[in-house]
């Protein structure tokens, strides 16, 4: 046999505490799948853009190896394989070296990389800035506004994140004023050691503002001095190339990939490269060899930071306001069951509390009427007192039946034609000794004539009875509603409480009534669609019956 559960006041804090702790576990769960689904899209985002960029390096390599040397394809290729290589350091935490033959390329350092074309040949130049330092007065311009590093910096924290790409690809973030072109004005070049200093460094942003900095050092001697107009004026556009990691190399890399014409070896450690690549391709005479780093392992949360903080703040945020909806239905649900169990606890204690004087008084009675059995008179007088209380018991179940048919809205409305004015004086009828004075001119409504006199029998008895003794009551009439008022010596500061069933007024006269006259009077209006209002000032109490809720 199962235990009856006890009905309890419902906290709305502990209710919400469960529900958001299992929506949290919940939705916990989603954003643990979206997070790995994320970590996924941005492996294989970074992944595959590293692939293709050394495909690319791959296809340079081997295009100039076939090339005929002097011409202006060979240049091409090999200037592809300088900016290539030179990206692979600075879209990623990577390092690379190509060898071939003799020549050898690494990403070893921060750089600054500008074609020149040599007059009346029809090949380039690639120079290199001879130290990367000639740009601090860039740097420090602006505190750092301009700074190419910084703009590297940050293109990577974002590169990878969803959210971010794709409110810069809305509009909704705008870059155009931190996206720079850096072009030379003046350049020094060193053509033995293929290398250049700068001198007038120009810096437009999307939105057209405009910076020059004289980056000229010093000492200029031995060098050319180049302004970059005329044939040279399609070439002054510098390309900067900052490393993510400027200490990582080959040695101190934890994987390595090595590629050679027609093969391959990857997850090597420099040691592990020295001790069992070297012996398998020692004697073995390759066109070229290309090393890399395998990229640094990142967290999706350092590769995509703002969507994986929203996907986080979102399970909160969503769970929290999940959990409110649930608690507050499952409270309302609970404060109804707690108040209607409120409600009748209270109501069967006044029940009983005010069923229980007159049975006790007909119990004393009856003692008297079996201890006076010889005196006639004192027996119908006992009988008679007798007859009064079951009078009274009689009333009050009447409205308790009264309250439980109006409470139950299984009414049967017979509407019909009533005149407020006719109607309220056969109510008036009931109460010869209660003075009145009536106001205002005759309503008709359209409504139950048997529901709507019952509760205005009701307003009439509680002006009766609490009313101030020989003050007349004043009732008026208005197409709006109807008013009854009556002057009396108490205020109530909680008016609307003596709607409640059982609930009395402390200056009732003869202490004849039930407390549930306000009670279904309310109910009886609210079926017919009206509103009830209590008014309670000092000296007066109005009940208004609104005809227009």
């Amino acid at each position: 046999m199962k235990n009856k559960q006890s009905i309890s006041k419902p906290k709305f804090w502990k209710i919400f505490g469960i529900r958001f702790l299992v929506c949290l576990g919940i939705f916990s769960i989603i954003s643990y799948i979206a997070l790995s689904l994320l970590d996924d899209y941005t492996y294989n985002q970074r992944w595959d853009r590293m692939s293709d960029l050394r495909s690319t390096i791959e296809d340079r390599v081997e295009s100039y190896c076939e090339s005929d040397p002097g011409t202006m394809d060979h240049y091409t290729y090999l200037n592809g394989i300088y900016l290539n290589l030179l990206g692979y350091s600075t879209i990623d935490y990577n390092y690379a070296e190509v060898t071939i033959g003799d020549m050898k390329i690494a990403s070893d350092k921060d750089t600054a990389y500008l074609l020149l074309p040599v007059d009346g040949e029809n090949r380039w130049e690639n120079l290199f800035i001879e130290d990367i330092s000639y740009l601090d007065p860039i740097e420090k311009y602006m505190d750092g506004k301009l700074n190419y590093k910084n703009y590297i910096e940050k293109w990577y924290k974002y590169a990878y994140d969803p959210v971010v790409v794709a409110a810069m690809d809305m509009g909704i973030i705008n870059t155009e004023d931190e996206d720079y072109f850096y072009e030379a004005e003046t350049i020094y070049v060193d053509h033995e050691k293929q290398t250049f200093i700068p001198g007038v460094v120009r810096i437009e942003n999307n939105n057209g503002e405009c910076y020059e900095i004289d980056c000229t050092p010093s000492d200029t001697k031995g060098y050319e001095l180049i302004e970059m107009t005329g044939i040279y004026e399609d070439y002054s556009y510098l390309r900067l190339f900052y490393r993510l990691d400027p200490d990582l190399t080959l040695k101190n890399s934890d994987r390595l990939i090595l590629e050679l014409p027609n093969c391959g070896y990857v997850g090597y450690t420099w040691e592990d490269y020295e001790t069992e690549v070297v012996p398998e391709i020692e004697g073995q005479e390759f066109a070229w060899e290309i090393m890399y780093t395998h990229p640094v392992d990142k967290n999706v949360f350092e590769l995509a930071p703002v969507t994986s903080a929203t996907i986080l703040i979102l399970d909160i945020v969503i769970s929290l306001s999940v959990s409110l909806i649930l608690a507050f239905i499952k409270y309302q649900r609970d404060k109804t069951v707690w108040n209607i169990f409120l409600y009748r606890t209270k109501t069967t204690e006044a029940m009983a509390h005010d069923l229980k004087t007159p049975l006790a008084a007909i119990g004393a009675y009856a003692e008297n009427i079996e201890a006076s059995s010889d005196d006639p008179a004192k027996t119908r007088e006992y009988a008679k007192n007798i007859s009064e209380k079951v009078a009274v018991m009689d009333h009050m179940i009447s409205d308790i039946l009264a309250l439980s048919k109006s409470e139950s809205n299984k009414v049967n409305i017979a509407l019909g034609s009533v005149s407020v004015m006719s109607l309220l004086k056969e109510s008036l009828n009931a109460f010869p000794d209660m003075k009145t004075e009536i106001k205002g001119n005759d309503v008709t409504l359209k409504t139950d004539s048997k529901l709507f006199k019952q509760a205005v029998d009701n307003l009439l008895s509680n002006c009766s009875r609490y009313g101030e003794e020989g003050a007349p009551a004043d009732i008026l009439i208005t197409p709006d509603a109807l008013t009854i008022t009556n002057k009396t010596s108490m205020t109530y500061n909680d008016v609307d409480s003596l709607k409640q069933p059982f609930v009395k007024g402390d200056n009732t006269r003869g202490n004849k009534g039930t407390g549930l006259g306000l009670s279904i009077a309310e109910n009886n209006l609210n079926i017919l669609g009206y509103r009830l209002d209590l008014v309670s000032e000092e000296g007066t109490f109005k009940a208004i019956v609104k005809f227009k809720p």
